[in-house]
């Protein structure tokens, strides 16, 4: 479940595109509310909260720890517990050089040999989350008590992003000597970040307090209490009425106008998250790649995406026309990947006379729903017989394999994860052979050619050619079609908090939205105008806590909206 769960939410949730990052209200500083305590919804327990057990949250476990790096307003990689990153000539050594005087909440200082100890363990330790990351990292050593080298096996420009401003640091006192069997220390994790949990109740919730001697400045408000509220309608109603500040998914459109006249607003934004239609590869019809063309030329894209744009109202749906990576990604192509073309597709269906096609979406999830029944309309038109099947979540995780399940569908409305718009280096994670989030069962020699293409690009152009020609197969062998990706719309009250962030691609659930207006604010310009594509050196400059708009990275995680009260 972990790997489906790193897909979904990956949650909650990049000199990337044209458009600029949404910029919340602008407020003055002595205006910015400073409420005490902010509450914010979970629609499901996650544990411990620590890299090796959390599930879904982990914009929550990133308030706990720190990564060397961090995504700013526009999804770039910036310095955080890193001070600086400095990329040898050859780029396959990268220097890393800590901030001063980091400390764990248990004051024990934050060194070097913490930062190899927590990469040397999540190399060891299988993840379908972090270890993908770690593919390209050949050595690691700490030099001195603040600067780390790491020898990779080729440049890999991704490394950056995934894992230096993605792996938790964990605390190696605490850490080391762990059994096999066990996945963390006991007790309530330790980490380095803004703020500290103090309290879980399973099923209930938890309480986190501010981290007092953060090392970018004391964190407001006080306290962040997160409830643990199953269901969509129970947490909008709690919005309305006062009971939680801020919902990290986005509300239904016909409640959006009681909202605004309760002194609640809106942020709106790009999502990664994205929806795609799965093919089984593995057995007939669909391992073969003329049978997922024709399914693919049938459908229009547009026409889906206006239709999932129709329930959401206000949200947008865009179309996914250039492939599997959000058309706001500095990575997404400049090109049409998407082919509709439906008297095509009705030759080519009536040529391979299939059987009648089963299209299975999540029952709990209005926006797949539609995905999966606009599928199921568009292959009727092109003259398949075709019916949509609403699975449980449970029951839908175990068709497509998750866990030990043998795959027994055929096509699924699945979600594509956040972090590969973030970096399509982790398109390796989602299409090699036997990777951990590989539900289709896709396996190409070519694909993994220019996969490795992708690691090995020495600058950013050639890497964008190799990300160009691997989207060209998977467009051409489909083992899943892209379908759209819908903006992220998050409901927050400003009279409780309103220094919100709101960060391209996830969201505004990001540890930067508790920091505006310390300290380390007056770095932000600096780190912003600075571009990742020009050096390799990131500057000091880049701790600054942008004034922009909100982030659940991870994800990228992780859109916290697909996890849909999934669990």
């Amino acid at each position: 479940m972990l790997g489906r769960v790193c897909v979904r939410a990956v949650l909650l949730a990049l000199a990337l595109c044209a458009a600029p990052a949404t910029a919340l209200p602008a407020h003055a500083e002595a205006q910015r509310a400073r409420a005490s305590v902010v509450h914010i919804p979970l629609p499901q327990d996650d544990g411990k909260l620590t890299p090796s057990t959390f599930q879904s949250a982990y914009p929550l476990l990133t308030l706990v720890y720190d990564t060397l790096l961090w995504r700013d307003a526009q999804g770039v990689p910036r310095p955080w517990l890193a001070r600086s990153v400095t990329r040898s000539e050859d780029g396959r050594r990268l220097t890393i050089r800590l901030a001063r005087g980091v400390r764990w909440h248990d004051g024990e200082p934050l060194t070097a040999e913490d930062v190899a100890f927590s990469y040397t363990l999540a190399r060891a330790r299988e993840h379908p989350r972090f270890s993908p990351q770690l593919r390209d990292m050949q050595s690691i050593e700490a030099t001195g008590p603040h600067t780390v080298v790491i020898g990779l096996r080729r440049p890999s420009l991704g490394f950056l992003d995934q894992p230096l401003a993605d792996l938790p640091i964990v605390p190696e006192h605490l850490w080391e000597g762990l059994g096999p069997r066990r996945l963390a220390p006991a007790g309530l994790p330790v980490g380095s970040g803004p703020y500290r949990l103090v309290a879980h109740q399973r099923d209930q919730g938890y309480r986190f307090e501010a981290n007092p001697r953060y090392f970018l400045g004391r964190p407001t408000p006080a306290t962040i209490r997160v409830p643990i509220i199953r269901d969509a309608a129970s947490t909008f109603a709690a919005l309305e009425e006062g009971g939680v500040d801020m919902v990290p998914v986005t509300p239904p459109a016909a409640r959006r106008g009681a909202l605004e006249g309760l002194g609640i607003e809106t942020a709106t934004g790009p999502s990664y998250l994205g929806t795609v239609l799965m093919f089984n590869v593995r057995r007939p019809p669909f391992d073969r790649v003329e049978a997922r063309r024709a399914v693919a030329r049938a459908l229009d894209l547009e026409r889906v995406a206006g239709a999932v744009g129709d329930i959401g109202g206000e949200t947008a749906a865009v179309a996914s026309q250039r492939g599997y990576l959000h058309p706001a990604s500095r990575w997404a192509p400049g090109q049409r990947l998407h082919t509709f073309d439906e008297q095509a597709a009705r030759r080519a269906l009536r040529r391979l006379d299939l059987a009648p096609l089963r299209v299975l979406a999540a029952d709990n999830d209005p926006v797949q729903l539609e995905a999966g029944r606009q599928v199921v309309l568009a292959l009727r038109r092109a003259g398949a017989q075709a019916q949509l099947e609403q699975r449980s979540v449970e029951a839908l995780d175990e068709a497509v394999g998750e866990g030990a399940a043998a795959p027994s569908f055929e096509l699924a409305i699945w979600s594509a994860p956040p972090l590969a718009s973030y970096d399509p280096d982790f398109l390796r994670a989602v299409f090699a052979a036997g990777a951990p989030l590989n539900r289709s069962g896709y396996a190409s020699t070519r694909f993994e050619r220019l996969a490795a293409r992708v690691a090995a690009s020495r600058n950013p152009r050639s890497r964008q050619a190799a990300v160009l020609d691997e989207l060209r197969l998977l467009a051409r062998e489909a083992p899943v079609v892209p379908l759209f990706f819908q903006d992220g719309v998050f409901g927050f009250r400003p009279a409780a908090h309103d220094g919100w962030i709101f960060v391209k691609g996830s969201g505004i659930l990001d540890k930067r939205s508790f920091l505006t207006g310390r300290p380390a604010r007056s770095r932000a310009g600096q780190a912003d105008r600075s571009s990742s594509e020009g050096s390799d050196a990131l500057p000091v400059g880049g701790f600054g806590l942008l004034a922009l708009g909100l982030g659940a990275v991870a994800i990228g995680v992780l859109a916290w909206g697909s996890l849909r009260s999934r669990r």
